[in-house]
């Protein structure tokens, strides 16, 4: 079978190549995979920005049908629609791993940039790691559910919106319109999403599609100028920092109220940056680092989405096969889409 392969370290080394079928242990099952989801860490990866361990098949977020069932397995049947966490190989026995954290054990070594991932026809996966697919819910809608779950994960679980924050968004890529939609739901008064020049042809006109009404390009308009108006001098309640660029970063020091939250999901693409400390401090802000995801933000994610509280279909901008890869890669990389599926 083809697979998308990162060959080994450095920039690029991505390519097609023919792989034998994966074996399966006795508490895995064997998935047949329908739709697997390009993420920010696949073009992290393919610049050698993100940890990885060569050769792997790339793709972590993916939906499926069951095929093969280990003989321990006994919660799932073959023709299980399913998605799946990716936190294969944590250990089980560190003190994270004990206490319910198993998406950040330092043995982690997820599929797609640990061991073989998604870009491909068939895909092993232990079983306790899955979650069945709503009915009604389409194989392309669900692979979205690995980004949703890092949404609500960051948004409701972490920064834990309440009714009636007011709520910026710093980014309009998947991340950061998901995100949009979560603190939507969960009743924020007002959502704010940010993008750039880049972003209007596509990302910005699906948030104003999507029903946001304050859309903003800080190319052309003044963020904090912008924010400070809307909340009558105060600033936002939080702040969801998911672009990585480091004058949002700051920015969102600038825009947040007194008190107020401040989560960021927004990985860079610099080894250090430079960020105004003092300003969070003497605001007595609230800042959260959020990494991956939980089992409770699988469960809501993929609720939210069956429930139509979070729209993922407009955020798919590309259908392709694996022959299509490296330029979806750059249109994605270019702002030229949201995101994109390979389709098997």
């Amino acid at each position: 079978m083809k697979a998308l392969v990162k060959t080994r370290k450095g920039e690029g080394f991505i390519e097609i190549q023919e792989v034998p079928m994966p074996d399966y242990s006795a508490n895995e099952v064997l998935i047949e995979v329908k739709a697997a989801g390009i993420c920010g860490t696949d073009i992290h990866i393919y610049h050698d920005e993100h940890p990885y361990w060569p050769p792997a098949i790339m793709g972590h977020e993916f939906s499926g049908k069951i095929v093969k069932i280990g003989r321990n397995v006994k919660q799932w049947e073959k023709g299980d629609r399913v998605v799946g966490e990716p936190h294969t190989k944590a250990c089980g026995i560190c003190y994270l791993c004990r206490t319910g954290n198993i998406q950040i054990c330092p043995h982690k070594r997820s599929i797609g940039w640990g061991i073989d991932g998604a870009f491909t026809n068939y895909l092993k996966m232990p079983s306790h790691l899955l979650h069945k697919i709503p009915e009604g819910l389409s194989y392309e809608e669900a692979a979205l559910t690995e980004p949703t779950a890092v949404a609500v994960n960051s948004v409701l679980l972490t920064a834990k919106v309440e009714p009636g924050d007011i709520v910026v968004v710093e980014g309009s890529g998947p991340i950061g319109l998901l995100s949009a939609m979560a603190a939507r739901a969960a009743g924020a008064g007002k959502v704010v999403i940010t993008g750039i020049d880049r972003d209007e042809k596509v990302r910005l006109k699906t948030a104003r599609l999507l029903g946001f009404e304050e859309v903003v390009n800080v190319d052309k308009e003044n963020i904090v100028e912008k924010v400070l108006h809307l909340t009558q001098g105060r600033g936002a309640d939080l702040v969801v920092e998911a672009s990585g660029a480091e004058d949002s970063i700051n920015k969102s020091i600038q825009i947040t109220r007194r008190l107020g939250r401040i989560v960021i999901l927004g990985i860079t693409r610099k080894k250090q940056i430079r960020v105004n400390w003092n300003d969070a401090i003497f605001k007595g802000l609230n800042v959260k680092f959020s990494f991956s995801t939980t089992y409770p933000s699988w469960r809501r994610a993929l609720s939210l989405i069956a429930k139509g509280f979070i729209k993922v279909s407009p955020l798919i901008t590309h259908k392709v096969n694996l022959e299509e890869w490296e330029k979806t890669f750059n249109d994605l990389e270019e702002g030229k889409g949201i995101k994109g599926l390979f389709i098997f």
